[in-house]
């Protein structure tokens, strides 16, 4: 029950921009957007570093149009600007000019071959094409330039753990596997590898491994809801219900409408509910049975199970409800109606009995056929 590999969502690129062309809050601007004439009159005031400087406040303020004139203005006296390259290509870049924007940066790499940051813009266009090898490419000769310059090392993470979870899918596990760890020897901190490496090694049945690599996702991202899920699948496949039921809680206090983890949540709570039921403590059973059932409602094992610990306190009326609402939720419970059945023989109510007795034969007939399909 691995959940797939693109849960997490990496995309950076839409967002507002700081002076090296990265992620930062978006602030409002105190200068409206002005007229060609008002820019012209503007740019008068600025020369040299000042007007970079100025420029590059208007992109930081998402002014990207009136940035974009003040730069080109600026490589027009000085065509060998290589900031004024950068900041050109990501007001580009943010107006959906990928192609511009590339020629922009290009430039500014021809310029100066080693420029970290321009060459983490050109990785960054590639991948929004779907050119991930090449994107690959252009962060490692970011970080060759700069090691030190983090941007090019977490977008290289990402590239190769998509990378990775492309070779996977096509087949080549071990190589999505090395995909994934050379993700992580780039970034240690890159919480979607290890996550994916989990799937893997859950696929693969290596199920410490996987819940080691689920643990570290966690670890990097307390927010992650699909790797406390996994965590929760894999203990209860082991029969560790307590700690499968306390993954499912971590994952819901995360996200709390996560569909699959409120339906692993009731599974796990019926069987815990059964567990100490046949230990002797029904009434915790059926807590437990109303449990699942407020994270699964329909869930029809819950509601029969409830109906069979409430035969068995002699609460038939309220057995009766439960066993009618599994059979409607699964019509092919059949132990349900034989249970109505019993229930309907023993206060004499025979057409009832009979009515149940039928449907249970007739629904057994029916899913016995169609397993044979």
């Amino acid at each position: 029950m691995a959940l797939p590999e693109d849960a997490a969502n990496n995309g950076k690129e839409g967002e507002p921009v700081g002076d090296n062309g990265f992620i930062k809050q978006s602030e409002s601007s105190p200068c409206a957007s002005g007229s060609p004439a008002a820019m012209a009159s503007l740019q008068k005031h600025f020369q040299g570093k000042d007007a970079l400087n100025y420029a590059n406040i208007l992109r930081s303020r998402n002014k990207f149009a009136d940035a974009l004139a003040l730069y080109e203005r600026i490589l027009e006296e000085d065509g060998a600007k290589v900031e004024a390259y950068i900041g050109k290509g990501i007001c580009l870049q943010m107006q959906n000019m990928g192609r511009l924007a590339f020629d922009s940066f290009a430039e500014a790499v021809r310029i100066e071959p080693h420029n970290a940051c321009a060459l983490t813009h050109c990785g960054i266009l590639y991948k929004d094409e779907g050119r991930l090898v090449d994107a690959a490419e252009s962060y490692q000769k970011a970080l060759n330039a700069d090691p030190s310059y983090k941007p090019a090392a977490e977008y290289l993470a990402i590239v190769l753990t998509d990378l990775g979870t492309s070779l996977k899918l096509s087949g080549n596990v071990q190589e999505g596997i090395q995909k994934y760890y050379e993700a992580l020897n780039i970034d240690p901190h890159y919480a979607p590898a290890y996550y994916n490496l989990g799937v893997v090694y859950s696929e693969m049945m290596k199920y410490d491994t996987a819940l080691s690599c689920y643990e570290k996702a966690a670890l990097e991202r307390p927010m992650y809801a699909e790797a406390y899920c996994n965590m929760g699948v894999i203990h209860k496949n082991r029969g560790d219900l307590e700690l499968a039921i306390a993954c499912y809680e971590r994952c819901l206090a995360v996200s709390p409408n996560f569909e699959i983890a409120k339906n692993n949540m009731a599974i796990a709570l019926t069987d815990l509910g059964t567990k100490v039921k046949l230990e002797g403590d029904i009434s915790q059973g059926v807590a437990y049975y109303k449990k699942a059932l407020y994270y699964n409602w329909h869930y029809a094992d819950a509601m029969y199970n409830l109906g069979v610990a409430y035969g068995e306190m002699l609460k038939f009326d309220m057995a009766i409800v439960c066993y009618e609402l599994a059979f409607h939720f699964n019509p092919h419970c059949a132990e349900a109606c034989n249970n109505l059945g019993v229930i309907y023989k023993d206060r004499d109510n025979l057409d009832k009995a009979v009515e149940c007795y039928q449907a249970t034969f007739s629904n057994r007939g029916r899913f016995e056929f169609s397993s044979n399909l």
